[in-house]
């Protein structure tokens, strides 16, 4: 699986190359800019880790514009699967309990990229 929040650090890195390349034909920059941003016309993977780091920040703003609603989308839906599950007046909790494990590979699959979600522990069901 590949690290999300490097592949997207390497993305905005790509980006930044992209503009700073077109300013620097498009505007007069100063030769102490341009010679400065050339050193860092480099693949990401190139990069000093110090480079590297100001990618991180960049890549982590985007990382969490995207990740907060999944993971609160995530846990509201497992809240609900477990109340359910809970429930015993519920006729089919099979159904619940095929949902519940499907939310929990796919925050499982999250973390293997780089994506954290915390799932609060489920209630156990109780007898009717």
């Amino acid at each position: 699986m590949s690290n999300v929040p490097e592949a997207l650090a390497a993305l905005e890195h790509e980006q930044w190359m992209a503009w700073s390349k077109s300013l620097a034909a498009a505007e007069p920059l100063s030769a102490e800019r341009v010679e400065r941003w050339q050193r860092l016309w480099v693949p990401y993977a190139d990069l000093s880790e110090h480079s590297k780091a100001s990618d991180r920040v960049w890549a982590q703003k985007a990382l969490t514009a995207v990740a907060e609603p999944l993971e609160t989308t995530l846990i509201l839906e497992y809240r609900e699967c477990c109340r359910c599950l809970a429930d015993p007046t519920i006729a089919n909790p099979l159904w619940w309990l095929g949902y519940r494990c499907a939310i929990e590979t796919l925050v499982a699959r999250l973390a293997e990229m780089g994506i954290m979600i915390m799932l609060d522990p489920p209630a156990p069901r109780r007898a009717p």
